[in-house]
């Protein structure tokens, strides 16, 4: 009997025991609390990620990092399983980024939500709806870093072929052309130096022509301000004619009777004078100019100086 109570004893201490050590694991490292269990998908490298590394959720601790592998449909894909804590505000527009603590170089996880998508994302260790893992600063600046490096040795490239022996030697008779232009101008310069110089007289020259012009020009003026004067004096010269013969239909009407000869000789003497003034009219409209500088010397007739015989006449 006394040996199956100590053995009794022995069992249930060693129970407590296990179950004590059990107890102070789970408070050692955190796991006594109730936590929910989401996948991260990772398109990018997680270079000093580890398993127990911290989950962070803008700065505070609430998980850590239960397993690492590959994705077994997509080996570029990296899954990160997470536990964090129950309270944990995780919702479909989080986001996961790796961060670096100090100089030891060992990352953990950041997460964040960006307010697109305010709906809570249910747990899901199985990985049917994972966080996606954004590229970090670090990350960033390291692939910027790269690209600047690709673009430097292209440039690199590009100066060596703009920079090849033949290039460089017809930048050489580049130069060399320029140097000749240059000789050129300096000729052309000193051969248009007199020309420069000319260029007072001949503008003094150029103004003693506009002025000899504008005599001219206010001559011409003057002339046809005179024939101007002219055309009007014959238009006024007209309408006296027009009145002579209004008052001679009228005194032929008053004095029809009594001086009908005499009306007769009068009225033939206004005909011949009005035909003069017909002639007259029409020799000015021909040769405009007679009014002012007198009537126009006839052709010469035969036997004349200056008699010419027309073309197909006979002399």
């Amino acid at each position: 009997m006394e040996n199956k109570a100590y053995a009794f004893a022995a069992g249930v201490f060693t129970l407590l025991l296990g179950a004590t050590a059990v107890f102070i694991a789970m408070w050692l490292t955190g796991e006594t609390e109730a936590q929910h269990a989401y996948v991260l998908e990772s398109r990018y490298p997680v270079t000093g990620l580890n398993p127990q590394a911290l989950v962070r959720f803008r700065g505070v601790d609430v998980g850590k990092v239960e397993v690492i592998d590959f994705d077994p449909k997509n080996s570029r894909v990296i899954l990160v399983r997470i536990a964090v804590r129950t309270d944990t505000p995780i919702t479909a527009g989080t986001y996961a980024q790796l961060g670096t603590q100090g100089v030891t170089g060992l990352a953990y996880v950041n997460l964040d939500d960006d307010g697109s998508n305010p709906e809570r994302l249910s747990p899901d260790p199985e990985g049917a709806r994972r966080i996606p893992v954004r590229q970090s600063f670090l990350d960033e600046l390291s692939e910027s870093g790269q690209n600047l490096v690709a673009d430097a040795n292209r440039l690199a490239h590009r100066l060596n072929g703009l920079l090849s022996d033949e290039n460089q030697a017809q930048f050489v008779r580049t130069l060399a052309s320029l140097e000749n232009a240059a000789v050129r101008i300096d000729k052309l310069a000193a051969q248009a130096a007199p020309a420069v110089g000319n260029l007072p007289a001949l503008t003094d020259d150029a103004r003693k022509v506009l002025a000899h012009a504008d005599t001219a020009l206010s001559t011409i003026n003057d002339v046809a301000l005179q024939l101007a004067e002219g055309i009007g004096a014959l238009e006024r010269v007209a309408k006296s004619a027009e009145q002579i013969g209004g008052a001679t239909v009228s005194l032929s009407s008053a004095a029809e009777n009594d001086t009908l000869p005499r009306l007769n000789a009068l009225i033939e003497q206004l005909a011949r004078n009005s035909r003069r003034l017909d002639r007259l009219l029409a020799q000015l409209e021909e040769h405009p100019a007679s009014f002012v500088f007198g009537r126009p010397a006839p052709a010469p007739g035969p036997g004349e100086p200056g008699f010419s015989v027309p073309q197909g006449g006979k002399q």
